[in-house]
C-alpha cells in the first residue's frame, strides 16, 4: 500500500444561530476535509482545523503530500515525525497539529479499512459501547433565552449542559443561573470563560458560582498561567478544567504534575493526531484525572475520529464536547446524531464514515462563495 495523492477540500457548514463567546461570535464553521488515496484505490478520510487560516492549513497539507506520496500510509508514527521534522512544521506545533491531524487521522482510517476493523480495535479495544455528549446552550444577553434552550435540551435527555462565559461577572452569573434554572437540578453544568478572567475575578467568581453546583469552570485564566491555575484550583470550591492550557501533550503533563486542573480537555487537533490524543488520555488515566474531548473540529469526521479514543480510555467517562446540535448540515452520508446526548460507537472499519459527494459539493461551494468562517469568530 502506497500513498498516491492527498486531497484537501475546504468546506463551510452553517450554525442554526450564532455562537457567541468572550472574544467574538461566528455563524458557522470552516473545516478542511482530507482524503488520502492509495495506489490500489483505497481512500482514508480525515478533518483538519483551518487555524489560523485555510491558506496556512492547505500549505501544510501540500507539504505533507509532497513528502508522503509513495510512502506506506500505515507507518503513521514515522510519517508524522518526518513531516514535522523535514518540513519544519515542528517549530510551529499549534498550527501544525491543527493542520496536519487530518492527514494522520486519514491514515488511521486507511489502516482500519485495510484490516477490516475499527480504529478503536487497533488502540486496544473499546471499554464502552456508547459515548455521551453535552448539550451546547448558546449564550444570549437575555437569560430567558438561555433558560429556554437549557430546558429544551434537558427535555431531550441531555445530562450535561454547557454555556459560554467571559462577558462580565454579572452576565456570567446570570448565564449560569439561567442554565441551572432551565436545566433543572439533575443536570451537570459547565461554563467556559475562554481565558477571559483575571485571577482576582476568577477567585471571586468561583465562590459566587458555587450555588449553581457546576461540574466545572473551563479555562478561566490565560492558558500560559499554569501557576495561577494551580493556585485557583487549590482555593476553588468549583472544579477547574484546562483547555487552552492543555493544548500540547507536554502541557498536559505539566498540568497533571503540577495539580493545575481537575479536568483536562484536549483533542486530536491540539495534541497532534489520534495517537497523541490517545497518549493524553493515557496520561490522564495514570493521574486519575478525567479527560474530556474538546470539539476543535466539529464535523462528523472529527467526532468519529475522537470517539475511537474515547471508546478505549477509562479516563473518558464525562460527557464530551460537540457542536452537532448547532450545525445545519454535514459532509458525510451518516452524520453523527446523539439523541439525548448518547452516540453508539460502532464497529465499522476505520472511522466508520463515508463522504457524501453531494453534501461535500454544496459545502465546498458555500466556502467558495462566502469565504472563511474562523473558529476565532467572524
Amino acid at each position: 500500500m502506497r500513498i498516491s495523492q492527498i486531497r484537501a477540500t475546504p468546506v463551510n457548514i452553517g450554525y442554526r444561530e450564532p455562537e457567541r463567546w468572550s472574544q467574538g461570535s461566528r455563524s458557522g464553521v470552516t473545516a478542511i476535509v482530507v482524503e488520502v488515496e492509495t495506489s490500489d484505490g483505497m481512500i482514508g478520510v480525515g478533518e483538519s482545523v483551518p487555524a489560523p487560516d485555510p491558506e496556512t492549513t492547505m500549505t501544510a497539507i501540500r507539504d505533507a503530500a509532497q513528502l508522503l506520496t509513495g510512502r506506506d500510509p500505515r507507518r503513521i508514527v514515522q510519517n508524522w515525525q518526518d513531516v514535522l521534522a523535514q518540513r519544519g512544521w515542528g517549530a510551529f506545533p499549534h498550527t501544525a497539529h491543527a493542520a496536519l491531524a487530518g492527514v494522520e487521522i486519514a491514515c488511521w482510517d486507511l489502516l482500519g479499512r485495510s484490516l477490516g476493523v475499527p480504529v478503536h480495535a487497533l488502540l486496544g479495544g473499546r471499554v464502552r459501547d456508547t459515548v455521551e455528549f453535552m448539550g451546547f446552550v448558546p449564550y444570549h444577553p437575555d437569560p430567558q433565552r438561555i433558560a429556554a434552550e437549557a430546558e429544551r435540551l434537558a427535555g431531550q435527555g441531555f445530562r450535561t449542559l454547557y454555556v459560554k462565559a467571559g462577558f462580565g461577572p454579572q452576565q456570567d452569573l446570570a448565564a449560569a443561573e439561567a442554565v441551572r434554572r432551565g436545566g433543572g437540578p439533575g443536570v451537570q453544568i459547565r461554563i467556559d470563560p475562554n481565558e477571559a478572567w483575571t485571577f482576582d475575578v476568577a477567585r471571586r467568581m468561583v465562590f459566587a458560582l458555587q450555588e449553581f453546583d457546576l461540574q466545572y469552570v473551563e479555562q478561566p485564566l490565560r492558558g500560559d498561567r499554569l501557576a495561577d491555575m494551580a493556585a485557583l484550583r487549590r482555593l476553588s470550591p468549583v472544579p477547574i478544567a484546562a483547555n487552552q492550557s492543555s493544548w500540547l501533550n507536554h502541557n498536559t503533563f505539566d498540568i497533571l504534575a503540577g495539580g493545575a486542573a481537575d479536568v483536562v480537555m484536549t483533542d486530536p487537533w491540539q495534541a497532534g493526531g489520534i495517537r497523541a490524543f490517545h497518549a493524553a488520555a493515557t496520561m490522564c488515566e495514570i493521574a486519575g484525572v478525567p479527560l474530556v474531548y474538546h470539539s476543535f473540529a466539529p464535523l462528523s469526521i472529527a467526532t468519529r475520529a475522537a470517539m475511537q479514543v474515547l471508546a478505549v480510555s477509562s479516563a473518558c467517562d464525562y460527557a464530551h464536547q460537540t457542536y452537532h446540535g448547532m450545525l445545519v448540515g454535514d459532509v458525510v452520508a451518516d452524520p453523527v446524531r446523539h439523541p439525548g446526548g448518547v452516540q453508539t460507537i460502532g464497529d465499522a472499519p476505520g472511522l466508520g464514515v463515508t463522504l457524501d459527494a453531494e453534501r461535500m459539493a454544496q459545502a465546498h461551494e458555500d466556502y467558495r462563495r462566502n469565504g472563511y468562517c474562523s473558529p476565532y469568530g467572524d
